[in-house]
Order: structure tokens, then sequence, then C-alpha cells
């Protein structure tokens, strides 16, 4: 399978995973910014990661934009003559996946939260997105990443005694920063892509 990934990456974590991946496929990447709709025409399988901003993975309003007659196109035609959705219908002229990179993804909450923040559109839903851990340098954040942190912080803290163990371990992050980042997290993504031998 003819395969790309395309990354946007602020503080760098989304494009060492996108190198990764290119690595183990032997594939093209680039970065969004380099691709425009008609540069991803002769691809079966196109890989879009980001890193998750105030709730949002960057790029990825820009890359739908790209991909969407396809996916829009696998998901009305996944309905049956009573107007189910059928799942196992959906099936898009290309094969398109996502990832997102941050601090809090493998929590439950925050893996719906971005789902319904980013795959919102019914034509979406069905999509697949895989959640890697990133990386949280306390020093390089600025502007209004700086300004979510504050506010999260404040949160959290207003909590007290009434925190939960993750929104503990949350506080934790982001008070002494964290390194997630895992070569290994890359392996269901590389796997759904990879050629039979």
């Amino acid at each position: 399978m003819k395969t790309i990934v395309v990354y946007k990456s602020k503080y760098g974590t989304a494009e060492q995973y996108a190198k990764w991946i290119a690595e183990e496929l032997g594939c093209d990447i680039k970065e969004l910014g380099e691709v425009r709709a008609r540069d991803l025409e002769p691809y079966e399988g196109i890989i879009f990661g980001g890193g998750v901003h105030a709730g949002g993975i960057e790029g990825i309003d820009n890359f739908i934009k790209m991909v969407k007659p396809i996916l829009k196109d696998a998901y009305f035609g996944s309905f049956d003559e009573s107007v189910n959705f059928r799942q196992d219908w959906y099936k898009p002229a290309k094969k398109i996946v996502f990832y997102a990179v941050g601090m809090n993804v493998q929590n439950f909450d925050a893996r719906a939260e971005l789902r319904k923040v980013n795959f919102d559109k019914k034509w979406l839903r069905p999509v697949t997105c895989y959640y890697l851990d990133g990386k949280y340098e306390p020093e390089r954040v600025q502007g209004a990443d700086a300004l979510v942190i504050r506010f999260t912080t404040k949160l959290l803290k207003d909590k007290g005694l009434n925190m939960t163990a993750d929104e503990r371990k949350l506080l934790e992050k982001i008070e002494n920063g964290c390194d997630l980042v895992d070569r290994s997290q890359i392996v269901p993504i590389v796997d759904e892509f990879r050629q039979p031998e």
C-alpha cells in the first residue's frame, strides 16, 4: 500500500511519531503545510497526526478539508435500505487514520472529549484515531497554550480533596513536566498499514 504520513507538530512530538511511523513503513512523510489535496491522490493509505492543544488536534481542520469527499462518500455509502448505518460497509476509497498526541490522551473522558471536538460530524464519527502519549515541558509553553494550562491547573487545584486519581496524575504532569513519548506506541498504526509478507 502506497502510504504517506502527514503531521502538524507544535512542540515536535507529533513529528517524532510521524518520523518513526514513516521509518517503519518505508513511506513518505510531509508536514501539513507542504501538502495539498492533489498531493494525496497517488496514496492508498494516509496517516494524519497532530498534537492536542485545548482539546483540538492541531491542523486537523485543514487536513479534513483535503480528505472530506473520501470520508463523506464512505459514510453515506454505508447505509442499507432501512437507513441503518453499517460499520462493516464503511470502507473509504483510501485507508485514512488519525493519531492524537498529548499528555492525557490515555484518560477515557479525555478521549471521549477529543472525539467529540475533532470528529463531530456524522461522516467523521467512524474514523479510526490512535492516542499516543506526548511530552510536556512547562518552560516551552507560551501564549494561548500557557493560558489553557494555567486555567486547567486552577480548576484541578480548586477541587482539592475531590480530585480523582486521574486528575492528580494530570496535575503532577503539569507541575513537573513529563516525557511519555514511546516508539512502541506506533505499533498498532504500523500494523494496520504494513504489507503482509
